[in-house]
């Protein structure tokens, strides 16, 4: 028996592209699933475009403005979608001995660039409380959302939250050479508006 299971796993197509095909067929929008998991729209398009090559079949017909899922990806999307949740639930019960959960919604640079250089001596003051970042630009809506704290750029007028500021941010806009060349050069910021 276990040798059937390891031959079952090893069919698996990636793990990402499975996940990409699951937020995709869930939204029927590459956009909207690419935004939701923190990637480009042409990485979400690749990964359905891998997925579909080993299955052997289109997942989904692409139409102006709009997808539908194929026969196929019906038959797929369903089950992909019971096997997230029971991942999710197993993920649960394997962290039930934390004193529970900080859900941190940012956007992937911060998280890359400032957040990930912090979180471990957090951790390591908080053992018992597990982090988990939820990379997106997407307001968020705490009454809806398993969320605790997001944090975004910007004036802080946010209604029906509470705010708090965290530091200054210094912002430098950067653009190719090329497309410098292409609008006369830069010689003050009032040039970048064109």
């Amino acid at each position: 028996m276990p040798e059937l299971k390891s031959r079952q796993v090893s069919h698996l197509p990636p793990l990402q592209a499975i996940r990409v095909f699951e937020a995709v067929a869930r939204h029927l929008s590459f956009t909207k699933a690419a935004g939701e998991l923190g990637m480009t729209q042409a990485a979400a398009s690749y990964q359905i475009k891998l997925l579909e090559e080993r299955v052997g079949a289109p997942l989904f017909l692409r139409r102006p403005r709009q997808i539908v899922l194929t026969e196929a990806g019906q038959r797929m999307a369903p089950a992909v979608s019971e096997a997230f949740a029971l991942l999710g639930g197993a993920y649960a019960a394997a962290r039930s001995g934390a004193d529970g959960v900080l859900c941190v919604s940012t956007l992937l640079t911060f998280a890359s660039n400032w957040l990930a250089q912090h979180l471990g001596s957090f951790q390591v003051a908080h053992p018992s409380l597990a982090v988990r970042l939820d990379t997106s630009n997407r307001l968020v809506d705490f009454a809806r959302e398993d969320i605790d704290i997001a944090i975004r750029s910007g004036g802080g007028n946010w209604p029906g939250v509470e705010v708090h500021k965290l530091f200054n941010a210094d912002f430098t806009p950067m653009l190719s050479p090329k497309l410098a060349a292409s609008i006369g050069g830069l010689k003050e910021p009032a040039d970048l508006l064109r």
